[in-house]
């Protein structure tokens, strides 16, 4: 039977003081999310004073210097799973496939034609205009053009509708002899001319009905579902060469200096109401103080140790990108998974190979029979580059896996077919018959 009584236990528990949420989120805060903190909690704090901040990033005081022989490199490889980050949108994987598709000295180009697209995603203005623009030649800015058609989604960058409509069909393989005919009359499609597009095409009313089924399940304006462009990207880091290494910097161009009214605060005794409040507020500007500063170091510690790990992306771009894993970063800084997580979001660092997002520098790897690590992203960005230049010679599976096994790629073919879906690559098979109809 059971009696009634007293029981005395003891536990520990985290508690979430409103210090430590208060740090937390900036820790997620971008510059210009957390310099509109800053102005709010300022209006509601009156010993707080927001000064502007600095005009010249590159020379703030919060920067270290460091070269290749500083700690030794991480090579560790993990499957952990990582914190989960909202998906990007359409426009920030069209970036992200320009980052990793083409080399630095075209991806400037490849995004001055983001940027020069209408609202429907064609391209209003001659390339060689934009050439002329850019100091580069037309063929080769007409050569990315033709590239960037075939990214998702399909169709963009088209000067045209039957161009538009034309890429679409190209990657679904139905670009054939007849419904390029098709296309090259469009206005009698619009006219509803049925019997001289039959004639045209040379095809039976079912056929043609079936073709025009296929051209009405397209999109002829695909920019539609893109944002419109977004001011440039301000960097939270900035790195730099410097003799052998490289220079790490906190922006804070854009990012309000806080600072306490010391004449304010010297004239508090707290003995009547007024003060008491005051003082309440004094503690609470200590702790945004406190916290910012605390931000600030984990950032600059974070930064550094992923530049240390990357520092061949810096001088060689995405080929280079060694495998790293947050767990990796936590052990070179004693924090938390989760604090590096909190970090890395939503940040971007301006390198030598232009500005990316530290997510960018995270990526699972592929151990080789040698116990050398290689980069997910890496191989993947060799891959595109492989497909890219391989001309009238289209490669197999198999081949792709051969030379990039040569070039000491330690993969096996389902991997390279999974990363080859991955980046939107057709089979070979399909690719040949697209080029046999382009």
């Amino acid at each position: 039977m059971l009696v009634p009584g007293l029981i005395q236990r003891q536990s520990q528990s985290l508690v979430m003081t409103p210090q430590l949420r208060q740090a937390i989120a900036l820790l997620q805060y971008t510059q210009l999310d957390l310099a509109q903190h800053l102005r709010q909690v300022c209006e509601t704090n009156p010993l707080l004073i927001l000064e502007p901040g600095d005009t010249a990033p590159e020379a703030a005081p919060s920067s270290e210097e460091f070269h290749d022989d500083d700690p030794d490199r991480f090579t560790t490889a993990s499957d952990r799973p990582e914190a989960a980050a909202p998906p990007p949108s359409a426009r920030d994987d069209l970036i992200l496939q320009i980052r990793l598709s083409f080399p630095a000295d075209e991806q400037d180009a490849a995004l001055h034609l983001l940027d020069s697209l209408d609202e429907s995603g064609r391209l209003p203005v001659s390339v060689a205009d934009l050439a002329g623009d850019l100091r580069m030649e037309a063929t080769r800015l007409e050569a990315i053009r033709q590239s960037l058609m075939h990214f998702e989604p399909v169709g963009l960058f088209a000067r045209s509708l039957e161009e538009c409509l034309a890429a679409q069909l190209r990657v679904r393989n139905r670009l054939d002899p007849a419904m390029q005919v098709l296309l090259d009359n469009l206005d009698l499609l619009a006219r509803r001319d049925w019997r001289r597009l039959r004639e045209k095409c040379a095809l039976e009313q079912d056929d043609l009905l079936e073709m025009l089924a296929e051209i009405q399940a397209l999109d002829p304006r695909p920019g539609l579902t893109l944002p419109p462009p977004e001011p440039p990207i301000e960097p939270d880091l900035i790195v730099r060469p410097n003799g052998a290494g490289f220079r790490l910097t906190l922006n804070t161009r854009l990012l309000p200096q806080l600072r306490f009214d010391d004449t304010m605060r010297a004239q508090l005794d707290g003995r009547t109401d007024a003060d008491k409040a005051l003082l309440v507020c004094a503690a609470e500007a200590t702790a945004l103080i406190r916290a910012l500063d605390s931000r600030k170091q984990s950032l600059l510690a974070v930064g550094r140790a992923i530049v240390q790990h990357q520092a061949d992306f810096l001088r060689d771009g995405p080929s280079a990108l060694r495998p790293l894993t947050m767990r990796d970063i936590a052990e070179r800084t004693d924090l938390h998974e989760s604090t590096i997580s909190r970090i890395v979001s939503s940040k971007y660092i301006d390198t030598p190979q232009g500005t990316v997002p530290l997510k960018l520098f995270f990526s699972t790897a592929l151990t080789s029979e040698d116990g050398t690590s290689q980069s997910a992203h890496a191989i993947q960005h060799r891959l595109q580059a492989l497909v890219s230049a391989e001309g009238d010679n289209v490669l197999s599976d198999d081949a792709l896996t051969t030379l990039l096994q040569k070039e000491g790629f330690s993969i096996q073919r389902r991997t390279v077919a999974k990363y080859r879906e991955g980046l939107g690559i057709a089979k070979s098979s399909q690719r040949k018959r697209l080029r046999r109809t382009s």
